[in-house]
């Protein structure tokens, strides 16, 4: 009874820590007045805005600033299957001045020209290492700039997390120290990964009633591929400590592997720049999100020359408003587009939140770039 007492009081001990911490520095800035914007706002890349606004780097980052060179005429994009492929223009032979995280998107356009095209997919090894140069590059600039990610403040609670294991399995000789040690040392990175390959996942699980694509079943495997290591150094690890010191070991542990990582997401909040910033997005997104709302030909709005939407779907996509942006343009019509847009193209770029996601261009006319 004692032994439960201490472990569900170190409980409420590590839960009570994290609330303070987050109470005095987790808690975002309260938002400002929100006023539409016409445009991006200072200036930033369409992948930094994504960065900023979701505070992390996924796929949607990736493709905004591959769209952003589109844009810019200095690649074009076509579609074999469920790939896309990218080719350079004689425009991006030149050297432009570009933000980081784009020059990286840039170089891996630019290699192996000779080919048909370079594919722009996950699961090609070098497009991953393009976008993990592009993640590395885009949290440079951001943190602590925009947003701070208070990883100080959760170091502590990861430790203080290990006193209530403590009290759940109270080891009496070595070889129950060893025995714990070598339990958690193998379910703490299984767990850690396996998180994020659930996420995704549920990703795909929710994409399939958009109907079947090649691409989804090879991501699918290449997920359960990743989960198999998970799982297993999970399970090696459930069976090490539930065996030697029963089930409620495992309980606490799981339970507290959850609490650091949700609370390693709750502490990132942005600065008082930050909070300028996000403000500034909302505005611009309100335009995008619901454009038809706006007079187009008002003075301080943008017109409808050619380019504009080409210009600002890079925005669109990270902000995750291009359908609301397409509809007001080229009436998006899904597979159909060609029979009531001749002239464009459809891209596939991948899934969020459990819908494919697929944007119209129209490669025949390239905005000039600025």
């Amino acid at each position: 009874m004692n032994s439960d007492l201490f472990t569900w009081g170190a409980v409420a001990a590590v839960l009570t820590y994290y609330v303070v911490a987050w109470f005095i520095v987790g808690r975002d800035p309260k938002q400002g007045i929100i006023t539409t914007r016409y445009d991006p706002p200072s200036d930033l890349s369409p992948s930094m805005l994504r960065f900023v606004w979701k505070k992390t780097f996924d796929d949607r980052a990736f493709w905004a600033g591959m769209l952003s060179l589109v844009a810019r005429g200095l690649a074009t994009l076509q579609t074999e299957g469920d790939l896309t492929l990218a080719q350079p223009t004689a425009a991006a032979k030149h050297r432009l001045v570009l933000p980081k995280e784009e020059r990286f998107l840039l170089a891996r356009v630019l290699h192996r020209r000779g080919q048909k095209g370079v594919p722009m997919d996950m699961l090609d090894d070098e497009t991953a290492y393009s976008a993990t140069q592009m993640a590395a590059a885009l949290r440079q600039a951001a943190v602590g700039r925009w947003f701070v990610e208070n990883r100080e403040n959760v170091i502590p609670g990861v430790f203080l997390s290990f006193i209530p294991v403590y009290f759940s399995t109270r080891p009496q000789d070595l070889t129950q120290w060893i025995a714990l040690g070598s339990g958690l040392a193998a379910m703490g990175p299984g767990a850690f990964y396996l998180t994020f390959v659930l996420l995704r996942l549920a990703d795909l699980v929710r994409a399939s009633c958009k109907g079947p694509r090649s691409a989804m079943v090879r991501r699918a495997l290449m997920l359960f591929v990743m989960m198999v290591p998970c799982l297993a150094a999970l399970a090696l690890g459930s069976v090490v400590l539930g065996t030697i010191f029963g089930r409620e070991v495992l309980l606490v542990t799981a339970l507290m592997v959850g609490v650091d990582l949700l609370f390693l997401h709750l502490m990132k909040a942005p600065t008082a720049q930050g909070r300028r910033l996000l403000d500034e997005i909302e505005g611009f997104r309100q335009f995008l999100s619901s454009v038809e709302k706006f007079s187009m030909d008002r003075q301080d709005g943008p017109t409808v020359a050619p380019g504009i939407y080409e210009r600002y779907l890079p925005y669109a996509v990270a902000l995750e408003v291009e359908q609301a942006w397409g509809d007001r343009f080229l009436a998006l019509a899904g597979s159909f587009h060609k029979k009531f847009l001749p002239g464009t193209e459809a891209f596939y770029l991948g899934m969020w939140d459990g819908k494919p996601v697929e944007v119209v261009w129209r490669p025949e006319a390239p905005p000039t770039p600025e």
